[in-house]
C-alpha cells in the first residue's frame, strides 16, 4: 500500500502563500526556497509543497481542497476575517463537528473544522 506524502499546490506569489500558510493557518515551515519552492510539515510525517506557477504548473483553485483541525472553528474564522482572508462557507454544524470553508492566497478552498459543536 502506498503512503501519502506530499499534497503540492501551484501558487502564484510563494511569499503571500508561504506567508498565509505560516502566518494564518499556522503550519511549521520545513523548506524556504521562495519564490521558487516552499514547503511545510504536516501530520503523520506528510509534507504541503508549495511550487511557484510556471509554463508547466498552472494555479488551479478547486482543484484540490485541503482541511485543516483546530480548537475553536467560530474564533479561528473570526481571526480570518479581520485579516482580510476570504471566507468561503460560514461555519455550520455537521455531524463530526463544526466546518467552515476559508479561502488561500491564491483562492484554493481550505476546510476548517472542530470536533466539538457549539452550544
Amino acid at each position: 500500500m502506498a503512503a501519502f506524502s506530499l499534497a503540492m499546490l501551484v501558487c502564484g506569489d510563494i511569499e503571500r502563500s508561504r506567508n498565509f500558510y505560516r502566518d494564518v493557518i499556522g503550519l511549521k515551515l520545513k523548506t524556504d526556497a521562495a519564490p521558487d519552492f516552499v514547503d511545510f510539515e504536516i501530520s503523520g510525517g506528510a509534507t504541503l509543497g508549495l511550487h511557484a506557477k510556471s509554463e508547466l504548473h498552472a494555479v488551479r483553485p478547486g482543484s484540490l481542497e485541503l482541511g485543516f483541525r483546530v480548537e475553536d472553528v467560530d474564533a479561528f474564522v473570526a481571526r480570518c476575517a479581520k485579516a482580510g482572508v476570504p471566507i468561503f462557507q460560514d461555519p455550520y454544524d455537521e455531524p463530526f463537528g463544526r466546518l467552515a470553508i476559508i479561502g488561500d492566497p491564491d483562492g484554493y478552498p481550505i476546510q476548517i473544522v472542530s470536533a466539538q459543536r457549539r452550544p
